[in-house]
């Protein structure tokens, strides 16, 4: 059973409820002399499993992700200067770029300027270009990892739905079966937690330390996996355990995406808000200066 059917089963779950339930009322009827129930008040009565299903019908495409994630794994790329150890968000990302390497030192063509303009230039940007584009590239990284986690929740959330509703259709089934029928629900959409929740903002305010630590990769495993298990042969039995799964899912949903991943943007925003400094260079002294002053001791100075 695949995501893509997953009105096709709520409609084939609704018909198969309402069927159920009119040999179920069928049945007493003829014990108590009366004739056959009408279906159509029985399908009215269930009318609401396609509406309950139809919101997920409509959840966004993990696919669509992709290629924000690649522009995102291609800016890492220009950004890396090798500075930033390695982590499972970054080990995708191409070798450190070259281009960056010109900017390490000033190469001896401010050594005969002694402006306060040049040294300012040394000083705020040649000593920290490193640190500066360490921290854009983990800013980077944990953005990148951000939009994994949430596309990893779309994926296993898809997953869930459509495992809930095959295996009610499963149970209806098997209703009035020889040996027990028992049926289970899965919510592995909380394995999505696993993607974001080793993200711990830490800012660097020297050498070359990454602005944010992945401590978890951004891949779904089975931890957080949780489910329900419920028996019975009434069909609302088997209903009312599958509206209990909705809810839960959709709880579950919406744990991961406001509690876990919203949190996750929240510290990196603020992080990057409180810390601009140590992420964008200063202005340069240069700007705005009128000639006089920028060959004067407030720009360049004079060369020996």
């Amino acid at each position: 059973m695949t995501f893509d059917q997953l009105m096709q089963h709520a409609k084939d779950i609704t018909d198969k409820a309402v069927e159920l339930k009119w040999k179920e009322l069928s049945g007493k009827g003829a014990t108590a002399g009366a004739g056959n129930p009408d279906r159509e008040p029985i399908r009215k009565y269930y009318a609401f499993i396609e509406s309950m299903f139809e919101p997920f019908s409509r959840m966004p495409d993990p696919a669509r992700y992709d290629p924000l994630i690649a522009d995102l794994n291609a800016a890492m790329g220009k950004l890396n200067t090798g500075s930033v150890r390695t982590t499972e968000l970054s080990n995708d990302v191409s070798l450190a770029n070259p281009h960056l390497d010109k900017m390490t030192t000033d190469g001896g063509y401010l050594q005969g300027w002694t402006g306060d303009a040049a040294m300012a230039f040394k000083a705020n940007f040649i000593d920290t270009f490193k640190t500066a584009s360490g921290n854009q590239f983990s800013v980077l990284s944990t953005l990148k990892g951000i939009l994994e986690a949430h596309r990893a929740m779309w994926l296993k959330a898809r997953d869930d739905i459509a495992k809930i509703a095959e295996n009610t259709k499963n149970a209806l089934d098997n209703s009035g079966s020889c040996g027990k029928n028992q049926w289970s629900f899965e919510f592995s959409v909380l394995s999505a937690v696993v993607a974001v929740g080793g993200v711990v903002v830490a800012v660097a305010t020297g050498g070359f330390v990454p602005l944010v630590a992945i401590g978890a990769a951004a891949s779904v495993g089975s931890a957080g996996v949780a489910g329900l298990t419920a028996s019975g042969d009434s069909v609302d039995t088997i209903i009312d355990s599958m509206k209990q799964a909705v809810d839960e899912l959709t709880r579950h949903i919406q744990e991961v995406e406001n509690q876990h991943i919203a949190e996750k943007v929240r510290a990196l925003t603020e992080a990057v808000h409180a810390n601009k400094d140590k992420i964008v260079a200063a202005r340069p002294n240069l700007a705005g200066m009128n000639d006089r002053d920028l060959t004067g001791d407030r720009g360049m100075g004079r060369s020996d």
